[in-house]
């Protein structure tokens, strides 16, 4: 008994440290566009560098125009580099930033009536808002912003956006 006290009592301890130390590194999901893994490293004195691996092309971009013809879906890696400013609510963060995206990507040419596939690159910006939880490590966010390619298809512009959480450890 008094062994399971104990064992209870420094398992709580460690939690609680745990969660009074700054968090450095957060893993969640993200559904929209893109929808998939989200990755944030933060870097102190209110900057994060956030990695997005995941997939576009559920949501409103299927179908949209794009280049010779109509999107289908892709692929997407997404950096981006991240100004971090707390609000005057508690727990709640504003994020704003730029970098950019890679894809592979599918669509529907319309000139040779076919499916092809193009890798695309453009710059992305990001304006968001994030919600720690108090006394669990897991943040919640939204954020959306505009992408604008510059291969293949130059000055294709779409709105990205998203919600989702991370775990922060």
């Amino acid at each position: 008994m008094k062994n399971g006290l104990l064992f209870t009592g420094v398992l709580l301890l460690v939690a609680n440290l745990a969660l009074a130390q700054k968090q450095e590194w957060a893993v969640g999901l993200r559904a929209g566009e893109p929808t998939g893994l989200n990755i944030k490293k933060y870097l102190g004195s209110g900057n994060a560098i956030e990695l997005n691996l995941g997939r576009n092309g559920w949501g409103y971009y299927r179908g949209r125009n794009y280049w010779r013809g109509e999107f289908r879906n892709s692929i997407v890696l997404g950096i981006n580099y991240l100004w971090q400013k707390s609000t005057k609510t508690q727990g709640l963060d504003l994020y704003y930033g730029f970098g950019g995206q890679l894809s592979n990507r599918r669509y529907w040419d319309s000139d040779e009536r076919e499916e092809k596939d193009a890798v695309g690159f453009g710059l992305t910006g990001v304006f968001g808002l994030e919600y720690f939880i108090p006394d669990v490590p897991i943040s919640v966010f939204v954020d959306f912003g505009p992408y604008l390619e510059l291969v293949p298809a130059t000055a294709w512009i779409n709105i990205d956006a998203a919600i989702g959480f991370r775990v922060n450890f």
